[in-house]
């Protein structure tokens, strides 16, 4: 092999070596960061209770007795094919 090539891929190598570092160091440190004290969430923390979290479990519907009866319509169905 040519000593000018070798030496020409090894130059490559070594600057998209940089590139990619240079890029992650960018995407890294050049997102900004969220301001202290901020909370970035939309639940208040005055929710973040064990009761309050309780209530909102129960909040939700209990839908098993639909889900019961559309199961055995699609078993149905399908058994008549």
């Amino acid at each position: 092999m040519d000593q000018t090539t070798n030496s020409s891929n090894t130059m490559w190598y070594t600057v998209g070596a940089v590139v990619v570092i240079a890029l992650g160091f960018w995407y890294f440190y050049g997102s900004t960061a969220p301001t202290p004290g901020v909370q970035p969430t939309a639940v208040s923390q005055s929710a973040n209770t064990t009761a309050a979290i309780a209530n909102d479990l129960n909040a939700v519907p209990d839908v098993s007795a639909e889900l019961t009866t559309d199961q055995a319509a699609s078993a149905q169905t399908v058994s008549g094919f």
